[in-house]
């Protein structure tokens, strides 16, 4: 990956890259993309897919019915609020 594809992408993840920091960045992001080029090189024809490798298995409940909170207890800790809503800091422009 080129320098400026990476300089792209930490514009979009708003973050600022020395000229240093960036080579050192491209270089071990290269690395990485090295790894994950073996792992795709790995035959895994007649293994079977998992998603966990300890047994755990997922432990659903039914949903239950329950009385909900009332806007005032919602509020009651809230930092900032406004109109009887949470009142959030704007950050999309």
């Amino acid at each position: 990956m080129n320098k400026e594809d990476i300089k792209h992408i930490a514009d979009i993840a708003q973050i600022d890259f020395s000229d240093q920091e960036l080579e050192s960045f491209r270089e071990k992001f290269n690395e990485n993309l090295k790894l994950i080029d073996k792992i795709k090189d790995i035959d895994t024809d007649g293994i079977d897919e998992v998603m966990q490798i300890n047994g755990t298995e997922n432990n659903f409940r039914e949903d239950e019915i329950k009385e909900s909170l009332s806007q005032e207890e919602a509020l009651e800790n809230a930092p900032t609020k406004k109109y009887g809503y949470f009142k959030l800091i704007k950050f999309v422009e």
